[in-house]
């Protein structure tokens, strides 16, 4: 560790509110600190978002009272892989139950696809987390990896692949990012996908052009595409699009999310499905993180391969049609739990 990490090291332990991240391909990471004693949800910043708004989990803004970049370098032994043994660890009973509640829901026509998550309790150390954040950044150079602390919402670490949308003022771009496999040793162009992987990808992707439809002007779409992940592939479409003039940047982010890559469709109902029978409070995982700027650029992910710090919490899901298998499902959550925990 250099002598400038040391000093953002003990800088995370010491402030209040302070996010640190990296974005995808970046050889730098910024520090944003907020010298408030609260942060709030009304400027610009580096905002938390959960996946439905409530008083326990409200938005949080870390507003960029100071600003610090740093150059980050992969040093030697920060991360290193070590051949897994394959086991195979069957669905819990909290998630086969609300595997059956979801699937009858899909298989009786109410919904066209629905996202059903999980948590894990795991060991952690709120000491090691920025050293985590580092391995995270030199393991998964393709992801935006972010630390980030607030007295609201503790300490949460996530390793992320969507972006929820990236750019500013006359050009955004957003994603379609659905379908999971593990990535194989060959070249990924090569992958052969799954009819309901291919299908899961076509919803996501047709619910973004729709929304798109109402808020740009103009709009490109591109793929989809295999993209790769840390220990992933995923099915993926660009758009690009100019927004019209009478479109804000928040009729753009509460029309995105949650997107059905992390919710359902349709939206609303598939929303207040979740929350009544997932079976736990997904807090801030399968919200929004990143940078929110209403005059510059703005740079927001959806908080994917996350775990909350503070309580040893660590989040995955997948998403649902009614072709969908239980093992087939829980295998995917595992090796998605995968992703965070190799760097923990």
């Amino acid at each position: 560790m250099t002598e400038e990490q040391r000093n953002i090291a003990e800088l995370f332990v010491a402030e209040k509110s302070i996010a640190l991240y990296r974005l995808p391909f970046s050889d730098e990471f910024t520090v944003v600190v907020q010298d408030r004693r609260k942060a709030t949800s009304e400027t610009d910043g580096f905002v938390m978002m959960p996946f439905a708004e409530s008083e326990a989990h409200p938005t949080v803004v870390i507003s960029p009272d100071r600003i610090i970049n740093c150059k980050f370098r992969v040093e030697e032994n920060l991360y290193h892989t070590e051949k897994e043994i394959e086991n195979v660890v069957l669905p819990d009973e909290c998630y086969n139950s609300a595997f059956e509640k979801f699937s009858k829901a899909l298989n009786d026509g109410i919904f066209e696809k629905l996202v059903l998550s999980r948590c894990e309790k795991i060991q952690t150390e709120k000491s090691d987390a920025f050293n985590s954040f580092l391995r995270a950044c030199a393991a998964y150079p393709r992801m935006m990896v972010y630390l980030a602390k607030t007295p609201t919402t503790g300490i949460w670490l996530g390793c992320t692949p969507e972006i929820l949308l990236s750019g500013e003022k006359s050009h955004y771009r957003t994603v379609a990012l659905a379908g999971t496999m593990p990535a194989a040793d060959k070249d990924i162009r090569d992958l052969a996908w799954s009819e309901k992987n291919k299908e899961e990808q076509a919803v996501v992707a047709s619910y973004i052009r729709s929304r798109l439809s109402a808020l740009a002007s103009v709009i490109e779409e591109e793929g989809p595409y295999t993209s790769k992940a840390g220990n992933l592939v995923h099915l993926k479409s660009e758009f690009h699009f100019s927004p019209k003039p009478s479109c804000s940047l928040g009729d753009i982010i509460s029309s995105l999310h949650p997107t059905p890559a992390v919710c359902g469709l349709p939206k609303d109902e598939a929303l207040a499905f979740i929350l009544k029978n997932e079976g736990y409070d997904r807090s801030y995982y399968s919200g929004i993180v990143g940078m929110l700027d209403f005059s510059g650029t703005t740079n927001l992910y959806v908080n994917l391969r996350c775990v909350n710090l503070s309580e040893g919490i660590a989040y995955a899901g997948g998403g649902l049609l009614r072709q969908s298998d239980v093992q087939s499902e829980w295998n995917e959550t595992e090796e998605k739990l995968k992703t965070i925990k190799k760097i923990l």
